[in-house]
């Protein structure tokens, strides 16, 4: 049995190594795990920028469509397009549409931007979290090595 209380310093020793090492690997993994976050979010805000400009195209599509008809309803009703009540109506159904547009546009803008900055925040979290494990593993080894100096040093 005394061999045994031979490497019970060296078991130890290896212990507070294994936990540092522990914490620096449970860092790197959060910090990748944020990682692999930022980057479905800045996917998710590149989505949502194409999805506002498929919108903004459809709300113009539509706004022409709409003067179309009304041209149509005019020319059938016997007006004329340089009519100045039809040439309002036409310059609202266009405006209008533009608006819509550029709503879509500004909606798909602001919802990219509040997802790059959650991507940053999931960046920088990463970060933080893998420093947090390597000072744990420093504070392990420290307290370890502290701990084996009183049981073991001289």
């Amino acid at each position: 049995m005394a061999w045994f209380a031979a490497v019970v310093p060296y078991i130890s020793a290896a212990s507070t190594a294994l936990a540092a090492q522990q914490s620096i690997a449970q860092g790197k993994t959060q910090e990748a795990v944020a990682e692999v976050t930022a980057m479905q979010r800045a996917e998710d805000a590149k989505a949502a920028q194409a999805e506002a400009q498929r919108e903004a195209q459809i709300e113009r599509k539509k706004a022409r469509n709409l003067m179309s008809r009304a041209r149509a309803v005019s020319a059938a009703s016997g007006g004329g397009t340089s009519d100045p009540s039809v040439q309002n109506i036409l310059t609202d159904i266009e405006t209008q549409g533009e608006v819509n547009a550029l709503n879509a546009l500004y909606s798909g803008n602001t919802e990219a931007r509040g997802l790059r900055g959650g991507a940053a925040v999931a960046r920088s979290e990463g970060r933080a979290r893998r420093r947090a494990g390597n000072m744990n593993a420093a504070s392990t080894a420290l307290s370890g090595a502290a701990s084996w100096h009183e049981k073991y040093g001289t």
